[in-house]
């Protein structure tokens, strides 16, 4: 108990007033009631009176205190309930934005290679349509149903000239 008593004689020091600290009383009443035990108390018919035991402040000293406390502890103890829950909240919601964000992103590639197939596809189609056109409008079946009419070929579409 020497922790004890240096840690009643400071506090008895840090306070200005004359009265003498609980504890001290307390020790009083307890070492006179260990007297009283030795002399027969319980023979009497008496109760003891009940021990009264130091707390855990009265055992550790001031410097064990602060020591004893871990310092990533006392540095979440200085963050209060409701800024750690607003910052909980943020994060959560910038979280449930990013996935939305992600989620959309995806909807939008998603669509963007839909209507690239579908352009493909559109090309691939007027493609087909103008090659059947041209082969329905070429020089050689427009020739060979203007002969089927009855036309007669002008000089103007006449052989090519070759110079031998």
């Amino acid at each position: 108990m020497p922790a004890s008593r240096t840690t009643k004689k400071r506090r008895s020091a840090t306070r200005k007033t004359s009265k003498p600290a609980p504890n001290a009383v307390r020790r009083k009443k307890r070492s006179a009631a260990r007297k009283n035990q030795g002399s027969g108390a319980k023979a009497a018919g008496r109760k003891a009176p009940a021990r009264v035991l130091p707390g855990w402040r009265d055992l550790a000293t001031t410097n064990e205190r602060e020591a004893g406390r871990p310092r990533a502890l006392a540095q979440i103890d200085k963050v209060s309930t409701m800024r750690f829950g607003l910052v909980l909240l943020a994060v959560a919601t910038v979280f449930t934005l990013f996935i939305g964000h992600v989620h959309a992103t995806q909807d939008l590639l998603d669509d963007l290679q839909q209507a690239r197939r579908e352009n493909l596809r559109l090309h691939l189609q007027h493609n087909r349509l103008r090659g059947e056109f041209d082969q329905a409008t070429g020089p050689s079946v427009v020739y060979e149903r203007a002969g089927a009419m009855g036309l007669v070929e002008g000089i103007e579409y006449g052989p090519t000239i070759r110079e031998e």
